[in-house]
């Protein structure tokens, strides 16, 4: 065999080592994406869907108030956190701590975070019993827990 014979087939090896290594790995990739993705969520008839805000509803509020003079200013309401007597201490039992929110629900924003074993004061809980409003105990910020994840202590 000449050296361009040998040439020749030494190239052609090399492409189709190139061609199959490529197609393994772009075989390998799409198996991967199509594993890790996570499945849809499953709908339950017994779940009660959360209303979606309309973009209706929005767009028919006024954007802003107009102006009217207000003869008496009243002060601001100022936060100041409620005597110690109301509700009981507690202590967060949740490993990952939890998030602090506005409101009594998940789409509430967050204002702060409280970790697992700090101490707080549990004051009310919403009617649905499924979220506790909580002052946190260094600085006093109020705000909502989910339910159930507090240990009421001495």
């Amino acid at each position: 065999m000449s050296g361009s014979g040998f040439l020749k087939v030494f190239s052609g090896f090399l492409i189709a080592f190139a061609l199959v290594t490529g197609l393994g790995f772009f075989a390998s990739q799409v198996l991967i994406a199509q594993f890790t993705t996570p499945p849809p969520k499953p709908v339950f008839p017994n779940d009660n869907p959360k209303p979606q805000p309309s973009p209706k509803t929005a767009a028919s509020l006024p954007a802003t108030q107009p102006a009217s003079p207000d003869p008496s200013p009243s002060p601001s309401p100022s936060v100041s956190p409620s005597p110690q007597t109301s509700g009981y201490k507690a202590r967060i039992v949740l490993d990952n701590g939890l998030n602090v929110r506005e409101q009594p629900n998940a789409e509430s924003s967050r204002i702060a975070g409280v970790d697992y074993d700090q101490q707080v004061t549990v004051l009310e809980e919403s009617p649905d019993k499924e979220w506790q409003k909580i002052r946190i105990e260094p600085d006093g910020s109020v705000g909502w827990i989910k339910s159930g994840y507090t240990e009421r202590v001495n």
